[in-house]
């Protein structure tokens, strides 16, 4: 079997393209961002990436040639425009779009990015898409056909617990550690657990951005992270912090799924979504605002053996939850096998 995966060759978007290799399918990675111009970003961003589509489907054409496939998943999107979707549509009969973020707002938090998305979305045989609240009825405005809805998933192999040999002291070890981007509100969230005197490390990007930088920058330790690195630095911290983008109306992240997997133990707003996916004190840790946050987290540090027994049973937990890549991608493939038996092609 055959699948074209049209997608970043990078973070999760590759994680997610290797799970369906690992579940059985020959897949042919191609990144619509190949051919684009150095500067695409600001240009879809700010102006709708006017030309953007045509230079994605010329580059797809000619990397796909004559190949055919049992059907293809485009992650993200928000590059692919109806041309390019039309070339992979000439080699496989079923398109499905795979979207973790939230283009379907109105209006978009994000100035132009998902203009090109938009024009595209009426046009997949099925749109996947991360639990929030209304996210069917936003999706079904949007002009999606066939929706499905799924919980942020870990990997199978990027996201496990370290082997014993590598669980010793590093420079990547912490007490507490959280792993993201600078986003508003952030920094002063960040600022807060430092002076209520939570041993913190911070990695990820744009943080100069703070305005509470000055306070912040003895306590990050590195850029943007992937792979191993995102691991290891999760894995040698005693708790690790998850932090929702409100702007996405996120109500569990990636970091939901990935810390818990990992085996350390996880820290995260207390939500409807994260109290349904673990049991509360048990398989995690919930806060309200920065201060219990604060306090959640000196607890755990006081109590060695309730934070280990809380990270096994969040590890436990992300099993029956079903949270992770290939379970994804087999859900995707069931799919797909139901829209061919229906000749919904």
């Amino acid at each position: 079997m055959r699948l074209l995966y049209i997608g970043a060759e990078s973070g999760t978007s590759l994680q997610r393209a290797a799970a369906f290799g690992r579940i059985g399918y020959d897949v042919l990675h191609l990144s619509p961002y190949a051919h684009l111009p150095p500067h695409w970003a600001p240009w879809l961003n700010r102006a709708g990436g006017p030309g953007i589509d045509r230079l994605v489907a010329k580059g797809l054409g000619r990397r796909i040639g004559e190949q055919h496939f049992d059907f293809a998943t485009v992650d993200c999107g928000d590059v692919v425009g109806p041309a390019a979707l039309n070339v992979i549509r000439a080699v496989a009969s079923i398109v499905v779009n795979y979207n973790a973020d939230n283009p379907y707002l109105n209006p978009s938090s994000e100035r132009l990015r998902w203009s090109i998305f938009h024009r595209t979305l009426p046009h997949y045989d099925l749109v996947v898409a991360v639990r929030r609240n209304g996210i069917e009825e936003m999706m079904a405005r949007r002009g999606a056909r066939r929706i499905e809805t799924i919980w942020q998933c870990a990997d199978e192999v990027v996201h496990r617990p370290l082997s014993p040999a590598l669980e010793e002291e590093s420079r990547w070890s912490s007490e507490v550690v959280f792993v993201g981007t600078w986003m508003p509100g952030r920094g002063a969230f960040m600022a807060r657990l430092i002076e209520r005197g939570v041993p913190l490390a911070i990695h990820g990007s744009r943080w100069k951005r703070a305005p509470e930088f000055r306070l912040l920058e003895p306590f990050i330790r590195s850029d943007h992270l992937e792979g191993f690195d995102y691991t290891r630095t999760i894995a040698e911290a005693k708790i690790a912090l998850v932090l929702l983008n409100g702007q996405n109306a996120d109500l569990h992240t990636t970091r939901s799924a990935e810390i818990p997997a990992i085996g350390t133990a996880m820290c995260a707003p207390r939500t409807p979504h994260h109290q349904r996916l673990y049991k509360e004190g048990e398989e995690a840790v919930f806060f309200d605002g920065a201060d219990d946050c604060a306090d959640a987290c000196k607890r755990l540090l006081a109590d060695d053996s309730r934070r280990q027994t809380i990270a096994g049973a969040g590890h436990r937990r992300t099993f029956a939850n079903g949270t992770y890549n290939e379970i994804l991608a087999r859900r995707i493939v069931d799919q797909v096998a139901d829209m061919k038996r229906g000749g919904a092609l």
